[in-house]
């Protein structure tokens, strides 16, 4: 049931990531962590990570444009290996609540529309950069900073999505670079990310075909009501 319970929700994850341009680690991160503990779901969820977006950044290729998250990018880099040691630190009942709490904050950020400025500044990247590279490293959730800093900057959808492939990317090499380095990567880890390559193909290609027939606007609705549900049932289980 456990290798059942990993395809699926990869399967899951990669669909809602090829449908939305994001979402990967906010959906499937949950059910690892219940799966395999926290320490084993990250670097699995990093490599996880890398296979799709080299998936996804043919697909958006033409739509990226790396002057636009240069800046966020190195930002982010600087900002993982932080991330990896705060999750071999502190306690996990503490990373888990954490990362519900992110969850959380992310789906009632997203669900009420809630109006950020305009920043012309482009320092602010370093910023949002920093904290998405602690929050890739520690939880592999480096999206919720990006996605904030792409509605600062009034970016049109294809620019957005073909942008957060290339800053996904980014961070997913230099995440299972620093994760390899502490000595988290183990022969397990690259078994269960090998036997997830199909389930993330197979998801993959249904988000890319499906894509055209689906309701942008309730589908987004209807992830972040689940990241809602996860993140409160993430805090619960820690904490039980």
């Amino acid at each position: 049931m456990e290798l059942v319970t990993f395809a699926a929700i990869i399967t899951l994850a990669c669909f809602v990531q090829a449908v939305a341009g994001f979402g990967l680690p906010m959906v499937a991160m949950p059910v690892l962590v219940g799966l395999f503990g926290i320490r084993a779901a990250v670097p699995l969820m990093a490599i996880i990570i890398l296979v799709l977006q080299l998936i996804m950044i043919v697909r958006y290729r033409k739509a990226l444009n790396m002057r636009t998250v240069w800046r966020i990018s190195a930002a982010a880099v600087l900002g993982i290996p932080i991330g990896v040691l705060f999750l071999s630190q502190i306690p996990e009942a503490i990373t888990i609540t954490l990362l519900g709490l992110i969850l959380i904050s992310y789906a009632i950020y997203s669900l009420f529309n809630f109006s950020v400025p305009a920043l012309r500044n482009p320092n602010w990247a370093y910023f949002f950069g920093f904290l998405g590279g602690m929050g890739g490293g520690a939880y592999n959730m480096a999206a919720p900073p990006m996605i904030i800093y792409a509605d600062t900057q009034r970016w049109e959808p294809k620019l957005f999505k073909g942008n957060l492939q290339g800053y996904f990317l980014i961070i997913s090499v230099v995440a299972i670079l620093t994760h390899s380095a502490g000595g988290n990567v183990t022969g397990d880890i690259l078994q269960k990310s090998l036997f997830a390559v199909p389930f993330i193909l197979l998801g993959a290609a249904a988000g890319f075909y499906l894509d055209r027939f689906i309701n942008a606007l309730v589908f987004r609705k209807i992830i972040l009501g689940l990241l809602l549900i996860l993140g409160v049932n993430l805090i619960l289980t820690a904490w039980r």
